[in-house]
């Protein structure tokens, strides 16, 4: 009797100061709280709050940490969609940008789909999806405990038993869905599904506020790869600015056998290579320069800040330079080159669409 009178005690103590600890913490988000609804201070805070509060950290911390380090966009969607998966333990995760007038594809993935043709399975998802339509229609996220169970999904992935998909909102419109695979039947709690709504919020709060990617996801005048303006953009460009008031100096880019790159180390690759050009060529022309994707590996330099025919010469010097660094993946190290042909408005062409044909021609010269 005497030790279970000690035990209780000790049981009686333990309690209150759980109970004590959460009152406490209680308070100070109470304090810290500017929504109405706070948290009542006579009783610990729902787990729930504590979870979101910690995942509401994590988000500000990454988003730190990206600003730092300078990510692209498409890299700091991923790690920011990322941490999704990681919170369920998922075995592998993609993310599907669905545009309502626009081809489908995966922008990012992890390394376990690697070999599936995402491509494929895209184009695919979009005329037979199902699964993604419930979503796009409904606006809620969608779990499948044994999917192979269902019509819609496509064969090639035939490693998946549970899946779940979660739409992505940019500036409150869907911009895609992130699929969370596990290779194992997987249950999913209603408190999880709960939380897993809000943390889809969050992530896309801070994505629209921050990083403003409705211009790379929603806008139909960006290449979405690159981060420049694509041709449809360079046909708007051309409708309002095609006979400069001052000098321009325009550039036609091509980067040497980049099909061989593609075949000999894959697209993903090819695609890495092409960012990484881009990028080093921004880091040498003037902030009021434009880049244009023309297609594949072809590129429009709109260059408006040259005084002489010469400048464009030394800022292509330039450009090589930088571009001929070598390129590394891993054990891969790629040494890249480009031939280029320009021309100046208005001294050697009256506009600039007939700068680009005679830039074109001067490239395939060079070539």
């Amino acid at each position: 009797m005497y030790y279970l009178s000690i035990l209780f005690l000790i049981l009686i103590i333990l309690i209150a100061y759980v109970y004590w600890h959460g009152i406490r913490i209680a308070i100070y988000i109470r304090r810290m709280d500017k929504n109405k609804d706070k948290v009542r201070i006579f009783r610990p805070p729902k787990p729930n709050y504590v979870i979101l509060s910690r995942f509401k950290e994590n988000l500000l911390e990454i988003a730190l940490d990206c600003l730092e380090k300078e990510m692209e966009k498409n890299e700091v969607l991923s790690v920011f969609i990322e941490q999704i998966p990681v919170f369920l333990k998922a075995d592998s995760w993609s993310f599907l940008l669905t545009p309502e007038n626009d081809e489908w594809r995966f922008l990012s993935w992890n390394k376990n789909l690697d070999f599936l043709p995402l491509d494929q399975i895209a184009k695919s998802v979009k005329d037979k999806g199902k699964h993604i339509k419930i979503i796009l229609e409904t606006k809620r996220s969608l779990f499948y405990k044994d999917i192979k169970k269902n019509d819609f999904w496509d064969n090639s992935n035939a490693v998946t038993i549970s899946w779940m998909g979660i739409p992505i909102y940019v500036d409150g419109q869907i911009v895609g869905v992130l699929n969370i695979d596990w290779f194992k039947k997987r249950k999913v709690s209603k408190s999880e599904i709960e939380l897993l709504e809000t943390f889809s919020k969050e992530i896309s709060r801070i994505l629209t506020k921050i990083f403003r990617l409705n211009d790379l996801l929603l806008n139909s005048n960006l290449d979405p790869l690159t981060e420049t303006y694509n041709r449809r953009a360079l046909e708007k460009y051309l409708q309002n600015h095609n006979v400069p008031s001052h000098l321009v100096g325009v550039v036609f880019l091509d980067i040497d056998n980049f099909k061989e790159i593609n075949d000999n180390f894959g697209h993903i690759i090819g695609d890495q290579t092409l960012k990484i050009i881009v990028k080093r060529i921004r880091n040498v022309i003037d902030s009021k320069d434009i880049i244009f994707r023309y297609g594949g590996d072809e590129f429009v330099l709109i260059l408006n800040n040259i005084k002489i025919k010469e400048d464009i010469e030394k800022i292509l010097k330039r450009i090589k330079s930088f571009v001929s660094g070598p390129i590394t993946f891993g054990e891969v190290s790629l040494i890249v080159s480009f031939s280029a042909g320009y021309a100046v408005v208005p001294e050697e062409a009256a506009n600039i669409q007939k700068a680009i044909e005679i830039a074109d021609k001067k490239m395939l010269q060079e070539k």
